[in-house]
């Protein structure tokens, strides 16, 4: 695996564990319809993310690429979304399932021009939107909650600039994908 794979993959990761970790944590003090919006945020972005990669990979092969990204998003939502309730759950479990079955489709149809360049556009992306959640997260919860002391997000248009300058700067490092 290429280090910019490996970083995206990890960094993503990462965001997504710091984002469940609060809705488990604080779950009594966000409602239904935010919970709702966060699980689906986070099972769309992963089943594109991985269908992507998957799509990509598993070039000329669809059908296991579609099914292993519904699989991954699918199972994603339904965590993102069991802090909340039933409903989380299943706008989560459908939103992976979508996410997955079009990241699959994005990736086997792009991989074969710039397979490269769709991974990281589309991690960018995901990491994006999941710094947005997690900023939307801890600003929900610090409205319901006493002053604490929150370390994600205190500037995220910072952390925003500072992520999109380690991604361009991934342009710099070794191809995820070596030429056939």
């Amino acid at each position: 695996m290429s280090f910019a794979l490996f970083f995206i993959i990890g960094v993503f990761t990462i965001q997504v564990l710091i984002i469940i970790t609060y809705m488990t944590c604080y779950h009594d003090r966000l409602s239904n319809m935010n919970g709702m919006v966060i699980s689906m945020s986070i099972g769309m972005t992963t089943g594109i993310l991985m269908g992507t990669i998957l799509g990509v990979f598993l070039q000329g092969n669809l059908f296991e690429s579609t099914l292993y990204g519904i699989l991954i998003g699918l199972t994603v939502g339904f965590l993102a979304g069991l802090p909340i309730g039933l409903p989380a759950i299943i706008d989560g479990m459908l939103s992976g399932l979508m996410g997955g079955m079009m990241g699959a489709m994005l990736g086997d149809m792009v991989a074969a021009t710039r397979p490269d360049a769709i991974i990281k556009i589309v991690g960018l992306i995901a990491t994006m939107t999941l710094l947005l959640v997690l900023y939307m997260s801890e600003n929900l919860i610090q409205k319901q909650s006493d002053p604490v002391n929150f370390f994600v997000l205190k500037h995220p248009y910072l952390l925003l600039f500072i992520l999109t300058i380690l991604f361009i700067g991934l342009n710099f490092s070794e191809p995820i994908i070596q030429s056939k």
